[in-house]
């Protein structure tokens, strides 16, 4: 019998719990924990259980290419290799896919939401849901409560309890029956999975000093943003890998101001063919998304052959525009 919402936040003695659908902000900065699942019901709903995992075969080709390290069982994996093996640990008489715990809900299910696959932060773990093609039809149901790490170790403690003998027979890590996104439970005790590098690396010293030389636009305690706009980066992806000439983009007051009291946020940013070509030493907020994006080598190629310009208006708009020049 899978487990139901109900029954999971009971482990903690929680009764109090609401449901919105994946992608929605939750209204409230309280701690607490939650619950991603195939179905918004909170009992058992054996209609809303899916045998195979509806896997994306285009996000696990962005991956590999966000993270061109990646291994499986200390190889290079093809996709189908990879697909295969994230398949392997689908439970397909379970509803419940993600049990996460958060200091305060609203921002966490929104740095969730916005992680892509492969990006380090700002909420890289659960990754495996971004896998998913049918990622914009779960719901996430979450409750308020004083002590999220121990409500969170109740319920995955419940979950793991009522996991079936069939389904752990079909999983390649039976030992370790977590929710389909949970890798590790509790800390230390991971999935056998196979995968090592799933995440993009941080940029290292020496591939610093070899690269073109720049306009220097380090200074001390920079990076304060690049947090905030690796938030963005599918949006950030999704315009630059398509034609359009323009986007625009409603950003959060809230994450800035928490960052630091600027009297302005405001910026123009234009690359050309990757290369800064405007005076921006004055806005630490455009020069940590300058060194976001040209120090990825990711970014850095859709970048090429390319004018680009960014500019965050009074409104924290943020206004794309770009033109092929290849």
């Amino acid at each position: 019998m899978p487990s139901s919402v109900t029954e999971v936040f009971s482990a903690a003695n929680i009764s109090t719990f609401n449901v919105v659908a994946w992608g929605t902000r939750p209204l409230t900065s309280a701690s607490g924990v939650y619950i991603v699942s195939l179905t918004d019901s909170i009992k058992c709903n054996m209609q809303s259980l899916i045998k195979e995992p509806p896997l994306n075969q285009k996000v696990f080709e962005d991956w590999l290419q966000i993270c061109p390290n990646l291994t499986l069982d200390q190889k290079k994996p093809t996709i189908d290799q990879l697909i295969e093996r994230i398949r392997r640990f689908w439970l397909p008489d379970e509803s419940i896919l993600y049990i996460g715990k958060a200091t305060t809900l609203s921002n966490r299910l929104n740095q969730y939401y916005r992680t892509p696959i492969g990006a380090r932060a700002p909420h890289s773990g659960g990754y495996f849901l971004k896998l998913l093609s049918n990622i914009d039809e779960l719901w996430v149901h979450y409750a308020e409560c004083n002590d999220p790490h121990s409500c969170e170790f109740k319920m995955l403690s419940q979950f793991i309890k009522n996991v079936s003998s069939e389904t752990k027979q079909l999983l390649l890590d039976p030992v370790h029956p977590f929710p389909f996104a949970n890798l590790e439970w509790p800390v230390g005790s991971r999935k056998r999975h196979g995968l090592k590098n799933a995440r993009q690396e941080k940029a290292s010293v020496e591939s610093r000093s070899n690269a073109p030389k720049r306009v220097q636009l380090h200074r001390a305690g920079s990076n304060l943003y690049t947090e905030i706009w690796r938030s963005y980066s599918v949006e950030l992806k999704n315009f630059l890998e398509s034609q359009k000439p323009y986007e625009k983009i409603q950003l959060l007051k809230s994450d800035f101001q928490r960052v630091g009291n600027r009297k302005s946020y405001t910026f123009r940013l234009s690359l050309k063919d990757t290369i800064n070509d405007n005076n921006i030493n004055g806005s630490a907020v455009a020069r940590d998304l300058h060194d976001y994006l040209v120090e990825s080598p990711f970014y850095n190629n859709l970048l090429r052959n390319k004018n680009v310009v960014i500019r965050l208006d009074q409104t924290f708009t943020l206004h794309l525009y770009q033109e092929d020049i290849g």
